[in-house]
């Protein structure tokens, strides 16, 4: 009999790509494991599903998809990661009838490019929250002598306690903004400060769509609101993100960050929060929707906030992502958040919970949820992890085995080039410092670098910099 943490294999006749693993927490078994499946339809069409509540998605092959009649998607392709850090494509997404027993509904449904149908979590809370039972500790037992019950105990009580979060915390996964009930965010001025009004820069073609849609959006929920008049106006910048959507950012750059004091609450050591978070076993990991434009700004910033934009001025009704003094507001709301409950840990907006075991983990959810609800704040759950063996956390991969790079950024630091001037090499010192603990021997390497800091060292890249340079990326031990 086997011990084993993660199974990466259904069975071979369902063509179940192996790079795309799903997590649970153990399986103990005699002979090849099977996933527990659910025959479901979707638009009418019989889709057989495998239902796992530690997938934060559901989603349904591009095979699946072509047989079901090819619902038009949208959202643009992008890439997704698996659990193990294979990365994988998807398509598109569709609205989708789903029949589960005495249950139809309407849900989100992703379209991927791995032979998959997974039923993840947030279908399980919606068909479970419908049909008033579990459904995944209701699927018939297979015939085949395969000891299934680890998986069914473990995803089960998984699957009730995220379920018991949801009904009893629905108003914190509710769609919209949330909205601080303990504090509004004041931006303090500088002495003797004049207002600044910078026009509206001009906006290329191929982006007017997405930021008009952007400013329709931050409109809808409250965040901004057009007014006539401002003596404080600040332009905005289009900044198209990793998923292909476009964000629209304030540009304070241009007059009001000078303008304020900065805000210097301190953010918490990374190093810090590693030696706490040794020997944990058990992590869950909360997204706040548009975290900090959940704190709404006082009136007297909201004057002094204002945008500038083709489509004329509009007031800034809660704290802007590019107001200098943002970090540490946000940094300070979220530290009292958490205060006093152990095992959860916040750097800005990346909010993590750490525990032994899986009822410590619940108790800690249910405490730090009950908190978020009464202070007004919400959570994106299709962004959120719960229950996990490891996590991506500041840039590490932490787990009960310790803490660990990214393998992303393993990646990076092996595909870095060479420096070209001391920009560059600061920038180049300052990833590998950050790593530095998985670097072994990295204090004999990095002499020649350092040197061409020093302000009175002309810039001359030698033989002892290139050789310094690619020790230091060889050394890196991850």
């Amino acid at each position: 009999m086997a011990l084993i943490s993660k199974v990466k294999t259904w069975w071979e006749n369902h063509e179940c790509n192996v790079k795309n693993s799903v997590d649970i927490l153990h399986v103990s078994m005699s002979v090849k494991p099977k996933w527990l499946t659910k025959k479901v339809l979707v638009n009418g069409n019989e889709v057989e599903f495998i239902l796992d509540s530690g997938a934060q998605i559901s989603c349904i092959s591009e095979v699946t998809w072509k047989n079901i009649g090819s619902p038009k998607l949208t959202g643009v392709p992008c890439k997704g990661r698996s659990f193990t850090g294979n990365e994988f494509s998807m398509l598109g997404s569709f609205m989708a009838s789903v029949e589960v027993d005495d249950s139809k509904q309407v849900l989100v449904t992703h379209v991927t490019s791995e032979k998959l149908n997974l039923f993840g979590l947030p279908w399980i809370i919606e068909v479970e929250n419908k049909l008033g039972y579990p459904i995944v500790s209701s699927i018939k037992k297979s015939e085949e002598p395969i000891k299934v019950l680890e998986i069914e105990k473990a995803q089960s009580k998984i699957s009730e306690i995220v379920n018991k979060l949801s009904v009893q915390f629905k108003k914190v996964f509710e769609p919209g903004l949330g909205h601080c009930t303990k504090m509004k965010a004041h931006l303090y001025m500088k002495p003797g400060v004049s207002p600044v009004f910078v026009r509206a820069r001009p906006v290329p073609i191929g982006v007017k769509d997405a930021i008009e849609k952007e400013l329709n959006r931050l409109s809808e929920i409250g965040a901004i609101k057009p007014i006539e008049f401002a003596n404080w106006a600040a332009p905005i910048l289009a900044i198209k993100k990793a998923n292909g959507k476009t964000r629209v950012c304030m540009d304070y750059s241009t007059g009001l960050n000078n303008a304020i004091e900065l805000d210097r609450h301190p953010l918490p050591k990374p190093s810090e929060i590693w030696a706490e978070i040794h020997g944990s076993k058990v992590f869950s990991q909360l997204d706040l929707r548009d975290a900090y434009l959940q704190i709404e700004l006082d009136e007297q910033s909201k004057k002094v906030a204002c945008i500038n934009t083709h489509k004329g001025l509009f007031e800034v009704q809660r704290l802007p992502f590019g107001v200098k003094s943002a970090p540490g507001i946000f940094q300070r709301l979220m530290d009292k958040l958490i205060s006093g409950i152990p095992g959860v840990f916040a750097y800005l907006d990346d909010l993590i919970i750490v525990s032994k075991n899986i009822e410590d983990h619940k108790v800690q959810l249910f405490e730090i949820f009950d908190r978020i609800e009464k202070w007004g704040l919400k959570i994106q759950l299709e962004k959120c992890n719960f229950f996990k063996e490891k996590l991506k956390f500041l840039g590490h991969i932490v787990s009960k085995s310790g803490i660990e790079p990214d393998p992303e950024k393993k990646k990076k630091i092996s595909e870095l080039t060479r420096p070209r001037d001391v920009k560059e090499l600061k920038s180049f010192m300052g990833t590998i410092n950050y790593y530095g603990r998985f670097v072994s021997e990295m204090h004999k390497y990095r002499g020649p670098l350092d040197k061409l800091l020093k302000k009175e060292v002309k810039w001359e890249w030698g033989q002892d910099q290139e050789q310094a340079f690619q020790s230091v990326k060889k050394s890196a031990k991850f």
